[in-house]
């Protein structure tokens, strides 16, 4: 298809909200992920016909061809490549107006979408998510696990209600932090390992240990290496890496091995003993910032389900 003539956002925009539909866009996302129009169309009830027409009027709306035939089917242009992000975000938000109906036409009093860091999720969720439902029983509670460079995103796009991670370096003017729990590193190790439970550990037996190795893109990498740069020595590592709890829970359980690691994502495995803390000599281990909530400023503008939740947390935490 050649390009059409250059117009302006506001053109195209009158023309994406007179013309296009939802199926455009269901279609659109279907074909990138199987690389075929029969495939896309099946996988979404249209007939390939139907197909056709819907992908050829959509390339007119935009006066531009969004995917190109090659020898294994279909695959994006530059533009249809371009385009994918905003379009699943757009099928993704219908599908979450589909799921708040269905729950609130069942009896749910509102929605609290959360996007949660690893140590929001065990300092700050697990300590206030079972309370919350046992209080607001008829409220949705959606937490989604999230990486730290993707926290803001979600929330711009409106994809959540509230972040539970650390103070963001930025933040939207319409948002505020409210710390809710402090936070440091500690060193974790299974319960059957020589020095599980030993106080006063100095670093220089710590250098005689096997290490997990903490994930390459996070501040406890940064923070470990600096740790072992104090002794002028490598750690000894097991290059075993990654942001799943479960694998690190693995390891630790099956090697003898020790990890540096925030006390809000470790404690609630070490209060049901499933870890044990190492108690290295005071003043080796960095201080964190706490881990919060990011909430909306007017907390009056939210949803009441969700100013509900932030004065809950704040309560059960404040308490705690």
């Amino acid at each position: 298809m050649p390009n059409s003539p250059s117009v302006t956002p506001a053109v195209l925009h009158a023309r994406l909200m007179a013309r296009a539909r939802l199926r455009h866009l269901q279609l659109l996302v279907q074909i990138a992920e199987l690389s075929s129009l029969q495939k896309a169309a099946e996988a979404i009830g249209m007939s390939q016909p139907g197909a056709t027409h819907a992908l050829a009027e959509m390339e007119s709306i935009l006066g531009h061809a969004l995917f190109e035939r090659h020898s294994r089917g279909m695959r994006p242009t530059p533009l249809g490549h371009a385009l994918l992000a905003p379009v699943r975000l757009a099928v993704r938000q219908m599908q979450t107006c589909a799921e708040t109906v269905a729950s609130m036409g069942a009896g749910a009093a509102g929605t609290v979408r959360i996007g949660s860091i690893g140590a929001g999720l065990s300092g700050v969720l697990a300590r206030v998510v079972p309370s919350f439902s046992s209080a607001q029983p008829h409220v949705v509670v959606d937490v989604q696990t999230v990486a730290v460079d993707d926290l803001l995103q979600l929330l711009e796009h409106g994809q959540v209600d509230l972040l539970c991670c650390r103070q963001p370096p930025q933040l939207p003017a319409a948002m505020r932090f409210l710390p809710l729990v402090e936070d440091g590193y500690v060193v974790v190790c299974g319960p059957q390992h020589p020095m599980a439970g030993r106080q006063g550990v100095t670093l220089a037996e710590l250098a005689t240990q096997v290490w997990l190795t903490p994930p390459p893109s996070g501040i406890a990498a940064r923070d470990f290496h600096q740790l072992f740069d104090l002794l002028g020595v490598p750690p000894r590592t097991c290059w075993v890496s990654g942001r799943a709890l479960l694998l690190t829970l693995a390891m630790l359980q099956q090697r003898e091995l020790l990890s540096l690691i925030p006390r809000n994502t470790a404690v609630q495995l070490l209060e049901a003993g499933l870890l044990a803390e190492v108690r290295v000599a005071p003043g080796l281990l960095k201080a964190l910032p706490p881990v919060g909530l990011v909430a909306p400023a007017d907390l009056s503008r939210c949803s009441e389900a969700t100013r509900r939740f932030v004065e809950h947390a704040q309560a059960v935490l404040a308490a705690a």
